[in-house]
């Protein structure tokens, strides 16, 4: 047909896509002056006198389907002889079209998409409504800053045609026999459609997605014949690399009976990512037996902390962590050299009280790629021992963008050691892996700070460093933080836009910003409001004191950042406390006050972080509370949030002062 230039109130702009039912068309709406998809049917349909009653009753029961996932119908209606349907406009490709584009797709991407599908699945179905056509073809997909957003199209459509003579005129095959479920695909059966048949659909697109190909290629009767009575070819026959446990749940869902496949789509989801997490849990649960079997007790607990991150009742892998605790508590103990409690030593008892020194980090393994447009650096076997003097260049740290950078289409899964530059700043983060470790102070740490605190300060109390107890197991997720402190000329770019102050004379000292021969040294004499303000800046937040102390030191609770072993090569000792003049020959590392950033690589901690201990004492988002140890959660704990009513969220993104 001659392609039209108007269809009532709509102007048509282009043409977007054709099949065998119809035409689609970006249009206007002269009347409320907005772009919409318009899906113009052919002109047989109005053949069929019932057709454009049930047409207008399936187009009413989709319109009336709020879902962000699902989407929008503006109006379905009849213009110069034609019916058509007026919906959101979506300028994005289709699944479809993905997967013509990239062919089988990782597990971590198409989980997503899966999960946004089945949601939309289960809340038409819990409103009687069944959509009876799921396929790539009829997903939109759209990547977001938050990711991939995936909306699905052309609900009862089919039902609407169902019966209708103009398919026996047209000779046309109703819907997609590649997605056809066995009921579906039976003409006998089709008072048995219901949302099991979406969700078989839903098998065979998750099929589709993962091995790059449909199990029944075709749009023939002998492809709905198939889905019928041939079983399906294994998706690791196809895919090798496909973990067997997701295999498992894609052929439960592919059953030929019904009642065979999940229950809903989101059970579905839930058993794939359970797949997921079992193949990931398989060859972590190998090395810890291994671990165990050689005595390396601080390896099991590192490992066994990563499992129970995942799965926190994995087989016996608490009796395994017991175990090493016990062994490691067995040794010899631990000799922390006098000065190390006097100078800051927040990695011997987790005092993280501020000095004013600022450092960054992120929460999530994800959204930072995807909000911020972070881009994946070499993980560097030595960091450069020549420290830079300006601003920060090329050569030490990515300059920060402008704007965000496209996401990656395939996102790399971070690991111990990985590295990302945050693009506002240019601050080099490394990842620090899920696990758990035993925060806190025993008795015996307790006592030995207080007689450290005797020897050099004098008149302590015991109280003082009781509120370290008891300690506790703590389990975190995966989190990103910054390598060094946050310097001086970093610190500048957040003045310069007027959005944080520059530091003034402070109690613990004198600011060393502003000084062009100390750019690269951390900054200070920024209290907790002032990192705060920087944070804000960055859409960010500090870490809380369990993330600091984890990534101080490690599962295995170090007693420094590089180990038991006290090593004063490994860190700069004078700090803003230097006029203490508790350093010796063998320690003082030159510098009057705070030392530049990443001075020391020998000091480097468990996962590639830099001055955890030395240099200044740093800010974390917990506030005092002398009882804390006794109410916190032991998942992720943040900052005022008690076991009884623990509802703060967790921010995405978190810094680190």
């Amino acid at each position: 047909m001659t392609e039209p230039k108007r269809l009532g109130k709509y102007e048509i702009i282009e043409e977007i896509g054709r099949g065998g039912f119809a035409v689609v068309y970006r249009a206007r709406d002269a009347e409320l002056d907005r772009v919409v998809a318009l899906k113009v049917l052919h002109p047989y349909w109005t053949a069929d006198p019932g057709f454009a009653a049930r047409f207008r009753q399936e187009a009413r029961a989709a319109a009336n389907l709020r879902h962000s996932s699902i989407v929008t119908i503006y109006e379905a209606g009849e213009a110069e002889g034609q019916l058509y349907i007026a919906m959101e406009y979506l300028p994005s490709r289709t699944l479809r079209g993905l997967l013509e584009a990239e062919g089988a797709l990782s597990l971590e991407r198409v989980l997503p998409i899966l999960e946004q599908i089945a949601e939309a699945l289960d809340y038409a179905h819990g409103r009687d409504v069944v959509h009876r056509d799921v396929k790539p073809g009829n997903v939109i997909v759209e990547e977001t800053t938050r990711g991939v957003q995936a909306t699905l199209m052309d609900f009862g459509l089919v039902k609407a045609m169902e019966g209708s003579a103009a398919l026996t005129s047209q000779g046309t095959l109703l819907g997609s026999p590649e997605y056809m479920a066995p009921e579906q695909a039976d003409p006998e059966r089709a008072a048995g459609v219901g949302p099991a048949a979406d969700r078989y659909a839903l098998g065979i697109v998750a099929y589709q997605m993962l091995t790059g190909r449909v199990p029944f290629p075709g749009n023939t009767p002998a492809t709905l014949n198939a889905h019928e009575h041939k079983p399906v070819p294994p998706p690791r026959s196809l895919r090798p690399d496909l973990a067997e446990p997701v295999e498992v749940v894609l052929v439960k869902m592919l059953a030929k009976a019904p009642a065979d496949r999940f229950a809903s789509a989101r059970a579905f989801i839930g058993r794939l990512r359970e797949g997921q997490r079992d193949a990931q849990l398989a060859p972590l649960y190998e090395q810890l037996q291994a671990a165990a079997a050689e005595g390396d007790w601080a390896e099991v607990l590192a490992l066994g902390g990563r499992i129970r991150a995942l799965a926190p009742a994995y087989r016996d892998v608490v009796q395994l962590m017991a175990q090493a605790r016990e062994r490691l508590r067995r040794s010899q103990r631990r000799q922390v050299p006098a000065w190390a409690w006097a100078v800051g030593g927040v990695v011997v008892l987790a005092l993280l009280v501020g000095l004013g020194g600022l450092e960054l980090g992120w929460w999530s393994a994800e959204e930072p790629m995807e909000e911020l447009g972070m881009v994946p650096t070499e993980v560097p076997t030595e960091r450069p021992t020549e420290i830079p003097t300006e601003a920060p260049t090329e050569e030490h740290i990515k300059e920060p963008t402008p704007e965000p950078t496209p996401v990656p289409t395939e996102k790399p899964v971070p690991s111990l050691g990985d590295t990302w530059t945050r693009p506002t700043d240019g601050v080099v983060m490394v990842y620090v892996p899920a696990g758990e470790f035993e925060m806190g102070s025993d008795d015996d740490d307790v006592d030995y700070a207080l007689q450290l605190c005797n020897a050099y300060r004098g008149d302590c109390r015991r109280e003082w460093f009781e509120d370290e107890q008891p300690v506790h197991t703590v389990v975190l997720d995966g989190f990103w933080i910054d390598r060094t402190e946050v310097t001086n000329a970093q610190y500048q770019q957040c003045v310069e836009t007027e959005v944080c102050q520059a530091p003034t004379t402070c109690d613990w000292g004198e600011p060393t910003y502003g000084d062009a021969s100390k750019s690269d040294h951390p900054v200070v004499c920024v209290d907790w409001h002032g990192a705060q303000a920087y944070c804000e800046w960055m859409g960010a937040r500090l870490p809380t004191e369990a993330e600091w102390e984890y990534a101080a030191r490690g599962p295995e609770g170090r007693v420094f950042p590089w180990g038991d072993a006290f090593d004063g090569t490994r860190l700069n000792y004078c700090d803003t406390n230097c006029e203490r003049d508790w350093a010796d020959e063998t320690v003082d590392d030159g510098y009057a006050e705070t030392a530049p950033v990443g001075s020391y690589p020998a000091g480097v901690s468990w996962c590639e972080a830099l001055d955890m201990t030395g240099n200044v004492w740093e800010w974390v988002n917990d506030w005092y509370d002398g009882d804390y140890y006794d109410v916190s959660p032991d998942s992720n704990p943040l900052a005022g949030c008690r076991r009884e009513h623990c509802v703060a969220e967790r921010s995405p993104t978190q810094a680190r002062f």
